[in-house]
C-alpha cells in the first residue's frame, strides 16, 4: 500500500471522490456531490488540491484520499476526507493524516472535519484522534422549479457599501463566532458570482446575507444570513433570503441552491421550510485545537 501526493492524478482523484461522496456512509460535506460541483470546489482550494491531497494506492488502484484547505488568517485547516474504500479504513486514514500533517503550517491551530451522520468511519476517526464534536448541521436544498413555481412577493435588499463594515464585522462575529469566513473576507470576495446583500435603516445595519453561484456546476449557495437581535422577528431574514434567492436564480443555468444550518436552529429551519427547502443530509462537525 502506497501513500502518494496527488500531483498529476487530479482527474483520478475527482472521479474517486464523485463516486464515493454521493453515498451517505462515505459523505464528506466539504466536497459537494456532483462531479461538476466537486471539480469547482477542488479548483478553488487554497493551496491547490494538487499540492496537499494525498492518495492511498493499493497495487495501483486508488482506495483513499485526504487533502487540505488552509486559511492562515483564521488559523484553521479543513480536512477533505479521509474518504476511503478499503477494509483497513482506520489504518489508511491514519497514514493519510500523517502524510498531510507536515504540510500544515505551525500557525494553524484548528483542524476541522465534517461528515454525514451515517459516516461511522469518520466518527470513529474523530473520536480516536480526540476531535471534539461541534454539533449537528442540516444541509438544505431548493430546486429552481420549486422556487420559480411558488407565488411569493419579489423582495429586494441593497448591495453592501463600505461605510457599513464596522457594523457588519460586529454583527458577523456575534452571530457566527469562529466561522470559516471573516467579515473582511466576505467583503473582499465580492464579484460577479459572490454577492453581499444588506438591510439598512437610517445607516443602521439590520441584517445581511452572503451568497454565491457556481455557473459551471449549476449550483448556488447561501453562506451566511443573519439579523441583528433588535430586528429579529420582523421579517428581515425572510426579505434577505428572498433577495438572495432572486439573484441566484436570475443567473442562467443555476438549478439549485444549498444552505447549511445548525440542526438545532428551529427558527432558521422554519424560515427555509417556508421557501420549500428540503433537508438532504444531516452532518456532524468536529474541531480539534492543536
Amino acid at each position: 500500500m502506497d501513500i502518494l501526493p496527488c500531483n498529476e492524478r487530479f482527474e483520478e482523484l475527482l472521479q474517486f471522490v464523485a463516486r464515493l461522496n454521493c453515498q451517505p456512509a462515505h459523505h464528506i460535506g466539504y466536497f459537494d456531490e456532483t462531479p461538476a460541483a466537486i471539480r469547482e470546489t477542488l479548483r478553488e482550494l487554497r493551496p491547490p488540491a494538487q499540492e496537499t491531497f494525498h492518495l492511498a494506492m493499493d497495487e495501483g488502484r486508488l482506495v483513499g484520499v485526504l487533502g487540505l484547505e488552509i486559511d492562515p488568517e483564521i488559523g484553521r485547516v479543513w480536512l477533505f476526507g479521509p474518504l476511503i474504500e478499503h477494509a483497513d479504513w482506520q489504518a489508511l486514514a491514519d497514514r493519510l493524516y500523517a502524510a498531510v500533517r507536515p504540510l500544515i503550517p505551525a500557525a494553524i491551530h484548528e483542524h476541522e472535519l465534517f461528515g454525514d451522520v451515517k459516516n461511522v468511519h469518520l466518527q470513529e476517526f474523530a473520536e480516536r484522534h480526540a476531535f471534539p464534536l461541534l454539533g449537528e448541521h442540516a444541509i438544505l436544498e431548493l430546486k429552481r422549479a420549486e422556487f420559480m413555481g411558488a407565488r411569493r412577493p419579489r423582495l429586494s435588499a441593497d448591495q453592501y457599501r463600505p461605510g457599513l463594515f464596522e457594523q457588519l464585522e460586529r454583527l458577523h462575529d456575534e452571530l457566527f463566532p469562529h466561522t470559516y469566513l471573516t467579515a473582511r473576507q466576505m467583503v473582499e470576495r465580492q464579484n460577479e458570482n459572490k454577492k453581499l446583500f444588506v438591510m439598512v435603516n437610517e445607516d443602521v445595519l439590520q441584517g445581511y446575507v452572503f451568497c454565491k453561484v457556481e455557473p459551471e456546476s449549476g449550483e448556488g449557495y447561501i453562506d451566511f444570513i443573519g439579523v441583528a437581535g433588535p430586528y429579529q422577528g420582523q421579517g428581515i431574514g425572510r426579505q434577505l433570503l428572498a433577495a438572495a434567492l432572486g439573484w441566484i436564480f436570475s443567473v442562467p443555468g443555476i438549478e439549485k441552491v444549498a444552505e447549511t444550518v445548525n440542526a438545532s436552529n428551529a427558527r432558521a429551519l422554519k424560515l427555509y421550510a417556508e421557501f420549500d427547502f428540503v433537508i438532504m443530509h444531516t452532518m456532524k462537525g468536529y474541531r480539534l485545537k492543536v
